[in-house]
């Protein structure tokens, strides 16, 4: 068996040049933020699509199918992906992958997903619950009961929403 062994070379994140890191609600621990970032540039609060027609359109692909694996879409298109950003082990102290080219944005991204769906953060990663929102969040509630980005926001919303509801059947 032979084992490869990459030097990654510190290269400046391209991804940062469309991505805002640290906007609230739901901040993620790095490196989980990048991802988090990266799916909420599809604002659905807004309707404004943050990714403009200079970012290459597979970053846009990857965003779109971890959104849907992130909703339990399934992960067919991330592997189709996979196939085409190919990720290799880098040996160290903490094992873990990294992309084939320092460059390789996507593949980057889904070595991120790896990572967390080993280690259980992804499963911390969540939409809001408001149909209207849709916005990705980091559920830090020690039990992952969370379902709105903002309690103060989509939650206040949510929660008048079916009371009024339950009004209207009484």
């Amino acid at each position: 068996m032979t084992t490869i062994l990459v030097l990654v070379p510190a290269v400046k994140d391209p991804l940062l040049a469309w991505i805002s890191l640290g906007d609230e609600p739901g901040v993620a621990p790095a490196p989980l933020e990048r991802v988090r970032a990266l799916l909420n540039t599809d604002d659905r609060f807004h309707g404004i699509e943050h990714l403009g027609p200079e970012v290459p359109r597979e970053v846009v692909g990857v965003r779109d199918a971890l959104r849907a694996h992130l909703l339990d879409e399934g992960p067919a298109e991330l592997d189709a992906l996979a196939t085409s950003h190919p990720v290799v082990v880098a040996l160290g102290a903490e094992p873990r992958l990294v992309p084939l080219s320092a460059t390789d944005v996507v593949a980057g991204l889904l070595a991120e997903v790896y990572e967390a769906q080993r280690d259980g953060s992804w499963q911390r990663l969540k939409a809001c619950a408001n149909p209207d929102c849709q916005w990705i969040y980091y559920d830090a509630s020690r039990n992952r009961s969370g379902r709105w980005c903002s309690m103060g926001e989509c939650g206040d919303v949510m929660k008048a929403r079916a009371y009024r509801e339950r009004g209207r059947r009484a």
